[in-house]
């Protein structure tokens, strides 16, 4: 009997390039995004393997009307939670809406996603969340979405110690620089760019292999562990010089 996965963020990027590869593995997956016709593609090319379900997480209504239909007979094997965005922002005139969106997505639709498909889960499944790196450095304009990214990787490792008697594991996911459209966009250098293919299977890896934490590309973690190593003050000062250069 073939495993079942669900995942978040499905319809670009690295869900969307995980979706596809644990497909290729012989995995059902129930591909979750709010995009119907890039879900229609991606289903298209595993008819057997991917179940499209068009869903804004941010609509706990909808989420939940969703679950209530779905047969009790289903549950899954892993739940990947990887939907997300990045927003930059203004220091000196912070556009507060920008916060709200990118807490929402990134953060608040981890939390209701978590409570609606925990009931789903039981011994030995899995629960992985995607974070980032970005929360380990004090990077340009990343006030809401690093702030964001620090508040799942806190979530996920809280809820692991509060779920350890349940046997559910709880893997926490802290990519680096991922080539997919989101980074795309940025006009920065980004080190260690790794390529989303790779990225896909590092995750489908980790998760069988039962790792508590992923982190990739490895270099630029250790990168990251060595500059937060630094006194407070010259990591202020590097960060600040980074942002000039």
């Amino acid at each position: 009997m073939s495993a079942t996965i669900l995942i978040t963020g499905a319809s670009s990027g690295i869900g969307h390039e995980t979706a596809r590869y644990y497909a290729q593995q012989g995995w059902y997956v129930y591909a979750v995004a709010r995009s119907a016709d890039k879900l229609a593609e991606l289903a298209a090319q595993y008819p057997k393997q991917i179940v499209p379900v068009s869903l804004d997480l941010m609509d706990n209504t909808a989420m939940q009307a969703w679950q209530a239909n779905l047969p009790a007979t289903v549950k899954f094997d892993v739940v990947l939670l990887n939907a997300g965005n990045c927003e930059y922002v203004d220091a000196e005139d912070l556009d507060l809406t920008a916060f709200e969106r990118t807490f929402a997505i990134n953060f608040q639709a981890v939390v209701a996603s978590t409570k609606l498909l925990l009931p789903r889960l039981k011994a030995g499944n899995t629960l992985a969340i995607v974070s980032s790196m970005a929360h380990f450095f004090p990077f340009t304009r990343s006030e809401a979405y690093g702030a964001s990214k620090a508040a799942v990787s806190y979530f996920a490792e809280s809820l692991r110690v509060d779920l350890a008697a349940t046997g559910i594991k709880v893997c926490l996911i802290e990519p680096g620089f991922i080539d997919t459209p989101l980074t795309q966009k940025n006009d920065f250098s980004m080190p260690f760019l790794m390529p989303v293919a790779e990225a896909a299977k590092r995750i489908f890896d980790g998760i069988n292999a039962g790792k508590l934490r992923l982190r990739f590309p490895r270099r630029l973690g250790y990168l990251l562990r060595a500059l937060s190593l630094l006194p407070y003050g010259l990591r202020s000062t590097l960060a600040a010089w980074m942002k000039q250069t």
